[in-house]
């Protein structure tokens, strides 16, 4: 029974003496060392002669004299062909009724399985790698959109200043100005409320990535902070292209509505709307907006006669608006 499962196991099995003489060897062993029989393996002269360090051997041997056993020993052994593979070795010690000792063991080749290791610790090395990578991404993509919410909101206010300035000056809140003069500040004008709605662009943008579009409830004044501001800022296009505001869709309720949402935010998409539909209306075309009071929810209406923006565009530039902010 004993010698079915030696010589009938998959993997090598072997029987040494305490000297290292390979006294038997399994099937499986002569073909693992590509020997041609188990008698030309038999005449090695030591087992010792199969590791390609010898000091492997050495260690094997001291380390088994001392516990007895020793499972799971790995070492780079050589085939006779030359070619090496990693090897591991379970053995126990015997002694013999005779008084002779020697140590039956079980060697495998883990050769694969050690492949495999490292290219899962490689894995992970570069996991960490990428982790690390993303983490130090993060923190500077947080830093530049707190710098650009810190630039934005700190551009804005001096120009919302000078904006305020400008519009007392065109009302001719200082005195009176030559028609020369009047053109020049209402350019100016125009310029500066292209600057606010840059500005407050790239804070409704960075608001987005901090995803802080959806805040408390606070009050409005829809036409005066929202519509009217931004037509302000796209006044000169509007009278370049000889484009009709109209704004017969649904009155835009007077005095105050609360909201759920970054006002920054709600600027910049209605200044988008307003741009697309100036920019795909075309000269002559007009523009009607209007506004719908759903109970749990506004309805925003922009639309222009001409062309109208492309449908694919549009689905892009509000993923990432949660569902009761879309328009």
């Amino acid at each position: 029974m004993y010698k079915r499962f030696f010589n009938g196991a998959g993997d090598m099995r072997f029987i040494s003496s305490r000297r290292g003489k390979l006294l038997d060897v399994n099937q499986a062993g002569v073909e693992l060392f590509g020997y041609c029989n188990k008698e030309e393996m038999l005449g090695l002269d030591n087992v010792w002669s199969l590791f390609c360090n010898p000091e492997d051997g050495r260690q094997f041997q001291q380390r088994l004299g001392e516990n007895g056993f020793l499972r799971e020993y790995e070492a780079e052994l050589q085939k006779k062909d030359g070619t090496v593979f990693i090897g591991s070795i379970t053995a126990t010690l015997w002694f013999e009724d005779d008084g002779s000792t020697s140590w039956e063991g079980e060697l495998r080749d883990i050769s694969g399985l050690k492949e495999l290791q490292e290219a899962y610790l490689e894995a992970e090395r570069h996991n960490r790698e990428l982790s690390e990578s993303e983490r130090r991404i993060r923190e500077l993509n947080q830093h530049i959109l707190n710098m650009l919410m810190i630039m934005s909101h700190d551009i804005r206010g001096p120009l919302v200043s000078i904006a305020a300035t400008l519009k007392l000056l065109l009302r001719g809140s200082f005195g009176g100005m030559d028609g020369s003069v009047w053109n020049t500040v209402s350019d100016l004008m125009a310029r500066v409320r292209r600057l606010i709605g840059l500005a407050e662009e790239c804070l409704g943008s960075a608001h987005s990535f901090e995803r802080v579009l959806l805040k408390e409830k606070e009050f409005v004044d829809l036409r005066q902070d929202i519509i009217d501001a931004v037509l302000d800022e796209v006044s000169n296009e509007i009278e370049e292209q000889q484009i009709v505001i109209d704004n017969r869709l649904g009155a835009i309720p007077a005095g105050t509505i609360p909201i759920c949402a970054d006002m920054m935010w709600l600027k910049a998409v209605f200044r988008n709307l307003f741009k697309n539909a100036i920019k795909y209306g075309g000269k002559g075309c007009r523009i009607a907006f209007g506004f719908e009071d759903h109970g749990s929810f506004y309805r925003l209406n922009v639309y222009n006669s001409g062309n109208p923006p492309f449908q694919k565009r549009h689905k892009i530039r509000w993923e990432r608006l949660p569902d009761r902010f879309r328009l």
